[in-house]
């Protein structure tokens, strides 16, 4: 018996080294890469939080443990820095409902493919344009002598500041981060069926009736979980409020910035990221269990389940949703009286008019927020072409290329150009390998918890660009990487490696295994059947994975501000520091490259995989 039972054990024990060696030979480059590229360091980021240091040296005392660093975050100065940080994100979720709203509504009632495409594709140029040129527009739009200024000069009211001011900041983020929150809601709306509003029509309801009984309800859970990504994105983001601040409206990052760049306070600026982190990871654990529920609430019909309905989460939804509609009933059975009092031939040709004069200025509202968010773009490419020697003055006095050319013949431009190209394509080269690797490796075997390990490889892609870059910047000076390009090349490698991994695994979606066992039955060997059959397929989503890693690297900012140093800038570095100690008009012609750039790059999106399957 046990002659017979040894083979068959024998063969289980080879499958399960087989199985083995496997995982480990797809998964192992990237678990390493993530885990010394960002686990450790956020792990010695902790562990510096515990020890005092010595402003303006740099130094850490290694000898005591204490606790004083986290007691002077309790201090008054700092809890109004921290104060401040989430009314800048409240401000920016609530104006980028407002605005972002009406957009995503049409977006998703829009029937003719060609217009959708085209609405999807103003949304999804800006996201994919480094944030430092976009934020270069903003700073020429509402500058003293920039054309909104000149705009309420011209009504005949004084100039408002808006650069150096919270309500810049504010602006400037609802520009940058308003488009993730008409995707979310879009992506919600377009389950909605709407011939329950049409429904609520036939049986009496008025159309803003029908709309905040059926449709409004229905996309809530796309409203809270956009505003609750846009509220993390603007609470954790360093670039926009730096620049929209003008250095002089402190937020946490800015504290980060400040203690870990300037005061050289590491102990101190590692406990404002712990900060930072804390706020952060609650943020995103409400954000997953939102998205969840908006997975598990929608069907594949589209339509919505009654299953979820009575859940904490629903219930404050519903809650909201009643606040909203009980205001909207008070002022709509007042408008309802006076309607049936003075209702004659003149009041519904009123009506009628007033019907198509709301619908409009609905137009009109939605065709203002797309040009609030591609107007920055614009600025960009025409100030590039400016022929003004000193300042950036728009709309320009002449026109001339000289700034395009300064790009090249500055030697401090080319080099950071170059160095950033180079960089870009080495690392899109290897986090292709680690990422296409590791997505064939979760989709082809068999874990206790795949998600688990879904979690662990996009995780740098989930904590604000500020941590990862102070952690990066003591991990490195530790190693003995400052000054050199190692530290660059890890931080890149790693975010365009969980880039390719999401992306990949995105292509790998609904993939037929039992395509590839055919292949094998009929004898064609691994890499065969990977390069005939398996590649063909996922060839998509993996020319889009370069895609979005190449410009991920080219457009990274925060995290390279912190551990680039000399000569080795990168080019969205360089524009950063000239625009945060000065202003040279050769940042305008390189910005207008990046956002030609990111032009190119949709384009080759839309031509390989289609716009309307792209997702970030």
């Amino acid at each position: 018996m046990n002659r017979k039972l040894l083979p068959s054990g024998s063969g289980r024990l080879k499958i399960d080294k087989k199985q083995l060696v496997g995982k480990a030979f797809f998964l192992s480059p990237a678990m390493l890469l993530i885990a010394v590229g960002f686990f450790l360091p956020l792990v010695l980021l902790f562990t510096i939080s515990l020890y005092k240091g010595v402003p303006g040296t740099g130094l850490i005392d290694t000898t005591v443990l204490t606790f004083d660093n986290f007691a002077k975050m309790f201090e008054p100065y700092y809890l109004k820095v921290l104060l401040r940080t989430f009314r800048i994100a409240i401000y920016t979720s609530v104006l980028s409902l407002v605005l972002g709203y009406p957009v995503a509504m049409v977006m998703s009632r829009t029937r003719s493919n060609r217009v959708k495409n085209l609405l999807l594709a103003l949304i999804l140029t800006p996201l994919i344009t480094n944030v430092t040129a976009r934020t270069l527009g903003l700073m020429i739009i509402f500058a003293s002598s920039g054309p909104v200024n000149n705009f309420i000069a011209s009504l005949g009211l004084g100039r408002v500041k808006f650069v150096g001011t919270e309500l810049g900041i504010v602006l400037g983020l609802t520009q940058v981060f308003m488009p993730y929150l008409v995707l979310s809601v879009k992506s919600v709306l377009d389950n909605v069926d709407y011939d329950l509003e049409e429904a609520a029509r036939d049986l009496g309801c008025s159309r803003l009736t029908s709309f905040f009984k059926v449709i409004f309800p229905l996309s809530m859970p796309g409203i809270v979980a956009g505003s609750l990504f846009v509220f993390l994105l603007s609470f954790s983001s360093f670039v926009t409020p730096r620049l929209m601040g003008g250095g002089k409206v402190m937020t946490i990052t800015m504290l980060i910035y400040q203690q870990s760049m300037t005061i050289l306070d590491f102990p101190f600026a590692a406990v404002a990221a712990m900060v930072l982190l804390l706020f952060s990871l609650i943020l995103i654990t409400v954000y997953n269990r939102m998205t969840s529920r908006i997975e598990r609430m929608s069907d594949r019909s589209g339509s919505f389940r009654e299953a979820d309905f009575n859940s904490v989460w629903y219930r404050m939804i519903r809650r909201i949703k009643d606040a909203f509609y009980d205001l909207y009933a008070g002022v709509a059975r007042r408008f309802k009286r006076d309607r049936t009092r003075l209702a004659s031939a003149f009041m519904l040709k009123r009506q009628r008019v007033l019907a198509v004069l709301s619908r409009a200025a609905g137009i009109g509202f939605v065709v203002f927020v797309l040009f609030f968010i591609v107007l920055p773009l614009i600025i960009v490419v025409i100030s590039a072409f400016s022929g003004d020697k000193m300042f950036i003055t728009f709309p320009p006095s002449s026109y001339s290329f000289q700034w395009i050319k300064s790009v090249f013949l500055k030697t401090e431009y080319a080099l950071s150009f170059w160095l950033s190209i180079k960089v870009a394509v080495f690392c899109t080269a290897v986090s292709l390998i680690i990422g296409i690797l590791a997505a064939l490796g979760l989709t082809r075997f068999k874990f206790r918890s795949v998600d688990l390990l879904k979690t662990f490889f996009l995780s740098p892609l989930t904590l604000p660009a500020v941590i990862v870059g102070i952690a990066l910047l003591r991990f490195s000076i530790i190693l003995g990487w400052v000054g050199d390009n190692k530290s660059l090349l890890l931080a890149h490698i790693m975010l365009a490696t969980a880039y390719v991994i999401r992306m990949v695994l995105s292509s790998l979606v609904g993939f037929d295994l039992s395509l590839e066992e055919a292949a094998r039955d009929l004898g064609a060997s691994q890499f065969y059947t990977f390069r005939k059959i398996t590649f063909p397929i996922i060839k998509p989503g993996i020319v889009v994975a370069g895609l979005f890693a190449f410009i991920v690297s080219m457009d990274e900012t925060t995290i390279s501000r912190f551990i680039v140093r000399g000569g080795n800038i990168t080019l969205p570095v360089r524009i950063f520091a000239q625009l945060e100690y000065g202003l040279d008009q050769t940042v305008t012609a390189i910005s207008c490259l990046l956002v030609t750039l990111s032009m190119v790059v949709l384009f080759i999106i839309d031509r390989t995989v289609g716009i309307n399957k792209f997702q970030i």
